[in-house]
């Protein structure tokens, strides 16, 4: 995988205990690296980092992404850093703006200056959100459409992304360090514990969903008709991990990619609670709740520069990223009656094999690892 570009080397990981930390420490693992993981609290006891047994695979540092002592001290250790750590809820910034501001675009300076002094880092991966682009009226964003749309979360997300871009100019580029900056649409994995339940009046769409039919309720929808790109989690970290993999390669380093789904127009939030009603069984129905804020009302994404630089797309449909989310969440209901660290090891090795040999088998560059393979352009339509 990845050309075997991880094979051996030494990876931090900022944010390891949120879900896409702890996938993104799956996949690194499987793709032959060693990890070191950071995060400011210890992991929950019903997450999927407990749930894969992460805490026994790789080295687990609890610090403040603020802490650049710290963060120079971990960056010191390895070969590349993914900076995932974030207030990763528009709701939750909103609520705590100086939280925002602080951990977004602080914290992204300070693993900068870690990454500028460290003298064995010479890759780096910055993840920040398609939620930095102005309002579109729907139409795709590209990455070189305008950035600064209204909000603590995506104020700080964009100017981390400014700061970003001066460090590179300024510091990394000169020492030969490489760098890019990942854009990922909404992500749909095993182990969000984003729900309304956790944090009242912030909870993402399909965990409140899945919240709800564990429980044996209707789903309740706040806006419907709102549209969102929609993306399968390992789609995305596969599209940070292959950013990374390619930062040698002309046309990649210091700039930002979008990875989105292949329904490039968005789906609607109830389209979307419709799907995971029927995949999940039974007779329910989502409801219509109360309408609650939003930043935007219809949001798209345009993966082309991906494609063409990265040759990277999405390996999974919606549809079928809903059946794999589906499959996780059925599990970790059961597994919740009786956790115990590592229960849904296998099933997480076993969501991770599937999605590569859907890659593989669409011939997408990262899973064949052939300098020769070709993006496929074999989207298919949600079903």
């Amino acid at each position: 995988m990845f050309e075997e570009f991880f094979d051996g080397r030494r990876v931090l990981v900022t944010g390891v205990a949120g879900v896409k930390g702890a996938w993104l420490a799956l996949e690194l693992l499987e793709a032959g690296a060693i990890v070191i993981g950071v995060d400011s609290a210890s992991p929950e006891p019903d997450s999927n980092y407990t749930a894969a047994s992460l805490g026994g695979r790789i080295q687990y540092v609890q610090g403040d992404i603020t802490d650049l002592a710290k963060i120079e001290e971990l960056a010191g250790k390895v070969d590349c850093v993914f900076h995932l750590a974030a207030v990763a809820l528009v709701g939750e910034a909103q609520a705590n703006p100086l939280a925002a501001y602080r951990n977004n675009t602080w914290g992204t300076a300070v693993v900068l200056e870690a990454v500028r002094r460290s003298p064995s880092v010479r890759y780096a991966v910055f993840v920040t959100t398609d939620k930095v682009y102005r309002p579109n009226n729907g139409d795709p964003w590209r990455e070189g459409d305008p950035l600064g749309a209204s909000g603590p979360y995506a104020v700080s997300k964009s100017s981390s992304e400014s700061i970003i871009a001066d460090y590179y100019s300024t510091y990394l580029q000169p020492a030969g360090k490489r760098l890019g900056i990942g854009r990922g649409g909404n992500v749909l994995i095993g182990g969000d514990l984003h729900s309304s339940r956790r944090i009242p009046g912030s909870g993402r769409i399909f965990v409140d969903c899945y919240d709800a039919l564990i429980e044996g309720r209707s789903p309740e929808i706040f806006q419907p008709a709102y549209t969102r790109p929609y993306t399968y989690g390992l789609d995305i970290i596969s599209g940070y991990m292959n950013l990374m993999s390619r930062l040698d390669c002309d046309g990649v380093d210091g700039e930002a990619f979008n990875f989105g789904p292949h329904e490039r127009y968005g789906v609607s939030n109830g389209l979307l609670a419709t799907k995971i009603c029927e995949l999940w069984g039974g007779d329910t129905h989502w409801t219509r709740g109360a309408a609650r804020d939003e930043p935007f009302v219809n949001q798209s994404l345009n993966w082309d520069k991906s494609r063409e630089r990265l040759l990277w797309e999405p390996a999974f449909t919606l549809y079928e990223g809903l059946r794999e989310t589906t499959r996780w969440y059925q599990e970790w209901a059961r597994w919740r009656k009786d956790a115990r660290e590592g229960g849904l090891k296998e099933l997480n090795a076993s969501l991770i094999r599937d999605h590569r040999e859907a890659a593989a088998r669409l011939g997408i560059r990262w899973a064949l690892g052939a300098s020769n393979a070709a993006p496929s352009g074999s989207g298919l339509p949600l079903s």
